[in-house]
């Protein structure tokens, strides 16, 4: 992917999100211009209140200007009068005190909610405070369809921005789906390339490894010491194109009887070998059973786990890797091989079945990737894991034969 084209592909969500914010931060700026309007509002009708009580000669005609001034504004829900020398009336002491010229509050009436405005003023030649009451519904009203334009607009704008959103984490998925399919495609060519050099380099290694081993034969022993690397690295460079092949090329399956017993017996003849003269133990519990199976690729799947335990317990004075087998009735078949080597490493149990990974200095990486594969072939299941006492456990579970349940060898 391009930097030109990640740049487009974010912009969109970019734009709307920084428009839809601004249209937020807009309609949020009204409504709160609307409220001070509506409190500006409702002060300028309590000081109008507060005005026509200044044309009274005496408060005996409160009554009747009250009544007047309900049927001019319906906002008006009540108007009293209290002298500034009357401890017991309900007026602020701070106002009455003169502490504050004025006072603007929230009160509820009838269960309704009112605004109230304490102003001074002259009633004949006294001074008095008017306390007006005034209604939020009336005013309310007359500013509802500007506000409702404005809530609407904000939840538009979270709606945008919501999707916009989406379209970025679209987008990041896009990117990572279109990086990962490049990684694949990438590690497909290796693949092949890889195929390809193996099965260009097995034949001339094939006559080198013949000719050195024909050479051994006619010095009858003179120069083993030279020859004796050329055999090692030949053998292993085999191993190398042989898992590079398996690898590239996965095989056909071949099913057949499969004697559990019989493939014990030759992994731990292989193990015999790969242990000489280490003070290791190998133990193997297989019953006699049967699993219909190809017994190639499932020995070639074992032997790479088994060749992995032997290797991680290989410094370990107390080394012991066990190979067990179950057949359990109406149940896959496990095969369990064991070790009490020092376990995996988070990184390395992270990536355990990714190709060419590898913490050992000859390995080539292949292997479990190798095992894998051939278990899911035979339609199966590998799963490896740390033991709470330390080492590892890799566990083959296998669907038994097509009969339902595997067969007893010995019944």
């Amino acid at each position: 992917m391009t930097r030109r084209s990640a740049i487009s592909r974010w912009l969109l969500p970019l734009l709307a999100v920084a428009l839809s914010a601004i249209l937020l931060l807009g309609a949020l700026r009204t409504v709160r211009k609307i409220e001070q309007e509506k409190e500006a509002y409702l002060r300028s009708r309590a000081a109008g209140v507060a005005a026509r009580l200044e044309t009274l000669r005496a408060p005996s005609e409160l009554e009747h200007i009250r009544e007047a001034l309900a049927d001019e504004d319906p906002a008006v829900v009540g108007v009293e009068l209290f002298a500034y020398d009357d401890p017991s009336s309900e007026a602020p002491a701070a106002l009455r005190e003169g502490r504050e010229l004025f006072r603007v509050e929230r009160a509820r009436v009838d269960g309704e909610d009112v605004f109230r405005a304490w102003l001074p003023c002259h009633v004949g030649q006294q001074v008095f405070l008017a306390r007006v009451d005034l209604s939020d519904e009336t005013v309310a009203g007359l500013i509802r369809p500007a506000q409702q334009n404005v809530w609407a607009a904000c939840a538009a704008s979270l709606v945008v921005i919501a999707l916009s959103f989406g379209l970025a984490w679209n987008a990041r998925r896009a990117a990572r789906a279109e990086q990962r399919q490049a990684e694949l495609e990438h590690l497909a060519r290796i693949g092949q390339l890889s195929a390809v050099l193996a099965h260009e380099i097995r034949n001339p290694l094939g006559t080198i490894k013949g000719f050195a081993q024909l050479l051994g034969e006619r010095l009858r022993g003179a120069h083993d010491d030279l020859l004796a690397p050329v055999l090692l690295e030949t053998t292993r460079l085999e191993q190398l194109v042989k898992d590079l092949l398996l690898y590239g090329r996965p095989p056909r399956v071949q099913l057949q009887t499969v004697d559990l017993g019989a493939l014990s017996d030759r992994l731990r003849g292989h193990a015999a070998r790969w242990m000489a003269g280490a003070a290791a133990e190998f133990s193997v519990d297989a019953p006699a059973v049967r699993l219909v199976s190809d017994p190639a690729l499932l020995e070639q799947a074992l032997l790479n786990l088994v060749r992995n335990a032997i290797e991680a317990v290989e410094d370990r004075p107390d080394a012991r890797v066990r190979l067990s087998i179950a057949a359990p009735a109406r149940s896959d078949v496990v095969i369990a091989v064991t070790d009490n080597g020092p376990g995996l490493s988070p990184d390395v149990e992270r990536r355990l079945f990714e190709p060419f990974l590898t913490t050992k200095a000859s390995g080539t990486g292949l292997g479990l990737a190798i095992s894998r594969n051939l278990v899911t072939l035979l339609g199966g299941k590998l799963e490896i894991a740390n033991r709470d006492e330390g080492g590892v456990t890799a566990t083959v579970r296998l669907p038994q034969t097509p009969n339902g349940r595997a067969t007893d060898f010995g019944g």
